[in-house]
């Protein structure tokens, strides 16, 4: 059987944009690699990095930022907060919030102050610049403190926003599905699913008024499935996509699929269930997706370190094989540390 897979995995911006900052920083591959395993979920293995390269060049604000992010990612919010507060920069009117800034809203949230999270998060996300990494960034991060803050109407409405362009439409619209259904808001929770499915078969390729189920391959059970539900016949969809699970219980992502059906039909816990179980089945990467919507449902539970956990879960799933199996550093050149005038 091909693999299957249409769903694109969601951009986790806070991870998934970091693999670009190592550029701001110079040539140092101490902190590249840090910033490498960060990105790929790993911050306790990143932290000694961040550290090595602050003892060699303490004035940096970059790595400081950089350390605070993984001490907040790894669930320790003082140390996360310490080092925010010693990532000194200058703090001339023009100058965009670092990431320590994001790191300081994660701390809050895993000490369960989700009110002081989302005033730092949005003060990230109003002084960053427009479509900047971590301005979308700071939004998700944001997005998630607002439902542990049971705000949940103005999560969907920031959830909405994100789902009209840019590198987060995919997790926005997904994200949604989840919300709605929790809270029993069927129809909204339909409309994002079908549009998620649209999204799928349009960045696939796929012309949807040709697909039927009527190929025995699994491949085109598989694109009919996805049409149907992006058609709404919800019930067609979950009868093709459970004759394919039937068939091999690890391709693709079909798991997914099912857990965001059940939820559509108003049956959350057997969505919970089933994305649960969705974690451990199907391919690398839908176990990936599985872990990363598992953590929005424990945002709704009001359980931001099982939320991180299965987000960092998702990350090491998404990247794992892609990064060297050693560090590699090069010697110091004897020069003054400028990375605090690097944007």
């Amino acid at each position: 059987m091909p693999t299957l897979g249409r769903i694109a995995i969601p951009i986790f911006a806070s991870l998934a944009v970091l693999a670009g900052c190592s550029h701001s920083v110079g040539t140092d591959l101490t902190f590249q690699r840090g910033v490498q395993l960060l990105a790929a979920g790993s911050p306790k293995s990143a932290i000694p990095l961040f550290m090595q390269v602050i003892a060699s060049a303490p004035d940096g604000p970059e790595p400081r930022a950089m350390l605070s992010l993984a001490y907040a990612l790894d669930l320790q919010g003082d140390r996360a907060i310490l080092q925010a507060k010693e990532a000194r920069r200058n703090r001339h009117a023009t100058d965009p919030p670092g990431w320590e800034s994001v790191a300081m809203g994660i701390a809050e949230m895993t000490q369960h102050r989700p009110a002081e999270a989302v005033r730092h998060l949005d003060q990230v996300a109003a002084g960053a610049p427009k479509g900047s990494p971590i301005a979308w960034a700071a939004r998700q991060w944001w997005t998630l403190a607002l439902i542990l803050k049971a705000d949940h109407a103005k999560a969907a409405e920031s959830l909405a926003e994100l789902s009209e362009s840019g590198p987060t439409r995919m997790t926005a619209l997904l994200w949604g599905v989840v919300i709605h259904a929790r809270h029993r808001q069927t129809p909204k929770a339909a409309e994002r699913l079908i549009q998620a499915a649209k999204e799928a078969s349009a960045a696939s390729g796929q012309d949807l008024g040709t697909l039927d189920a009527a190929g025995t391959d699994g491949q085109g059970l598989y694109d009919a499935a996805v049409a149907a539900v992006a058609q709404g016949d919800f019930a067609k969809a979950n009868t093709l996509f459970r004759v394919l699970e039937q068939r091999s219980p690890d391709a693709g992502d079909v798991p997914v699929w099912l857990a965001l059906l059940a939820a559509v039909n108003g049956r959350w816990a057997a969505a919970c269930d089933k994305l649960k179980d969705a974690c451990q089945a199907g391919s690398l990467r839908s176990r990936a997706l599985a872990h990363h919507m598992l953590g929005v449902v424990y945002a709704l539970e009001d359980r931001p370190d099982l939320m991180i956990q299965s987000m960092l879960t998702g990350q090491r799933l998404l990247r794992r094989g892609s990064l060297p199996a050693h560090v590699t550093t090069q010697p110091r050149p004897d020069v003054v540390w400028f990375s605090d005038r690097m944007k």
